[in-house]
């Protein structure tokens, strides 16, 4: 049983790389045979990894049983963008209520190690590797919120994004080095407790992916 929920997550994430890497388009209706022949596994755990991305807002599985990559207007995505702000904004709030604990200090050198691993990735040229640190580094940020609402609500607008964010513009004509300078400062100035700082650069980060998209 545990095999199998470990094969669900693996098929999980590696559709994610797929969308990701702009391997499909909005609105493109996707066989469930297809995932199985790609990832050389049976239907089973093809069927139960579509349920939770159709669940995170990632697939969407329509009347007739059939699974389709959802379809985003630049309106909805900057809509997507404006309830991200809000959302990381208060978790933000609510991780400054114990910025004078432990805890605080702990968070922080998690999310600045993603950050950092990040930026090497851009260095590297690895633009895959960026936008995965990058949606763990946002899921981490309003993780340490400690609201496990929030998180659940988070984790469908992220999944949505996921999707209007990848295949709105091929990933490859993108320059992610801002991006990825974005979460450093923003890790400097929220280790200095400059919490003003720390919600205009999350605000102009998150309003960035919507203005290339514009």
């Amino acid at each position: 049983m545990n095999l199998k929920r470990n094969l669900d997550t693996v098929i999980y994430d590696q559709i994610i790389d797929s969308l990701i890497l702009g391997e499909y388009k909005m609105g493109e209706q996707i066989l469930l045979d297809s995932f199985a022949e790609k990832y050389g596994v049976s239907r089973t755990p093809v069927v139960q990894a579509v349920k939770l991305l159709a669940n995170d807002g990632i697939l969407e599985i329509l009347k007739n049983g059939r699974v389709r990559v959802p379809v985003y207007t630049p309106a909805q995505i900057a809509q997507l963008c404006d309830v991200r702000i809000l959302l990381e904004l208060y978790a933000l709030d609510e991780i400054l209520k114990y910025s004078e604990t432990a805890e605080f200090e702990k968070n922080c050198e998690e999310l600045t190690s993603l950050a950092i691993s990040g930026r090497k990735c851009t260095e590297a040229g690895d633009k895959l590797g960026f936008n995965k640190s990058d949606l763990e580094f946002h899921r981490l940020l309003v993780k340490e919120s400690n609201n496990e609402f929030l998180t659940d609500l988070y984790k469908r607008t992220q999944g949505r994004f996921v999707v209007a964010n990848y295949l709105s513009i091929p990933w490859e004509n993108r320059d992610f080095t801002e991006a990825s300078l974005a979460h450093l400062n923003l890790m400097d100035a929220l280790s200095k407790r400059e919490f003003s700082i720390c919600k205009n650069i999350l605000t102009e980060h998150i309003q960035s992916v919507s203005h290339i998209i514009q």
